[in-house]
């Protein structure tokens, strides 16, 4: 995964200086930079990319969001996202999810899902940063007679045509 911070314009769902400043801050609330600096925080990792390459159907309603998010700024605070201290925007966000739950969920998922893939995420967890084929991963041997309750079941499915 790059740590390109590219633009989304490429998307049809182009984001304002505005926005993109404001998807850098809440990317960063969803998965703030570790203190010693081991750890990235979601700004760093390619969120947007992974956007556009893996979840385009997020943009249209995460341009929405962004949007609503600053114009309940001003309207609340009298000042964009961006000024706000991390107190505010935490605020601004937990009132405006009580009112929608939804709100930014999908970009919080897709946030992790890309959040997880990263190379230096990866380092970071003492992971080695590589695809789990060929070299495959040492799987730890299990109890299958753990099993014998599901097979004592028998067959609960139809075969297929």
């Amino acid at each position: 995964m790059s740590t390109d911070r590219i633009d989304i314009a490429a998307s049809g769902q182009p984001l304002t200086p505005v926005q993109r400043v404001n998807l850098d801050i809440v990317l960063d609330m969803i998965v703030p930079p570790s203190a010693d600096g081991r750890m990235p925080g979601a700004a760093e990792v390619g969120v947007p990319a992974y956007l556009v390459a893996e979840a385009p159907d997020a943009l249209p309603p995460l341009c929405r969001e962004l949007e609503e998010l600053e114009r309940r700024s001003l309207e609340r605070f009298a000042r964009g996202f961006a000024e706000l201290p991390q107190r505010e925007r935490k605020s601004l966000i937990e009132a405006m999810r009580a009112q929608e739950p939804s709100f930014m969920s999908r970009l919080a998922m897709e946030t992790l899902a890309c959040y997880y893939q990263h190379d230096r995420v990866l380092g970071g967890l003492g992971l080695e940063a590589r695809p789990p084929y060929p070299k495959g991963y040492q799987v730890v041997p299990g109890d299958l007679s753990l099993l014998e309750p599901v097979r004592a079941r028998g067959k609960i499915y139809r075969d297929a045509p």
